[in-house]
């Protein structure tokens, strides 16, 4: 498999095999890749815990909460 990245990520990546963090680039996207399994994963379990629980009226700490986790998902992806 081949993959185009833009040169900021190159450069990441590259980082990341230089101080030892991973061996090579591919190790590199393989963690990635099953990093981004693994929250998926525990994204589709809490949404079917939702759907488990007891239905109750939406809060604004609700709407607080997700704003908050959707933040820290983005600001995950953008690191």
């Amino acid at each position: 498999m081949n993959i185009t990245l833009p040169a900021e990520l190159e450069s990441y990546i590259a980082q990341s095999v230089q101080s030892g963090a991973f061996a090579s680039p591919s190790e590199f996207v393989e963690a990635a890749a099953r990093w981004q399994m693994q929250e998926e994963a525990w994204f589709e379990q809490k949404v079917l815990e939702g759907l488990e629980g007891p239905v109750t009226p939406l809060t604004r700490e609700d709407l607080d909460s997700v704003r908050n986790f959707v933040r820290q998902a983005r600001a995950r992806q953008a690191a």
